[in-house]
């Protein structure tokens, strides 16, 4: 999941800076409906590795 939110962060910061409340919003919720099936799977097709991180750190935060 934190992919997707980088992959939204940074399509919004190409944006500008966004300073009202109403057009950030507005802003978050068309980048999220560009999200692509693809970038989704491709997201997903990362965690087994993750999970394998994970596992091998003992459950501490690992560098995704």
């Amino acid at each position: 999941m934190e992919s997707i939110w980088r992959l939204l962060k940074q399509r919004l910061k190409n944006r500008g800076l966004i300073d009202d409340p109403t057009e950030l919003r507005r802003a978050i919720e068309e980048e999220w409906d560009k999200i692509t099936l693809e970038e989704i799977n491709k997201a997903i097709a990362t965690m087994p590795d993750q999970v394998a991180a994970v596992n091998e750190r003992n459950g501490l935060p690992i560098p995704f």
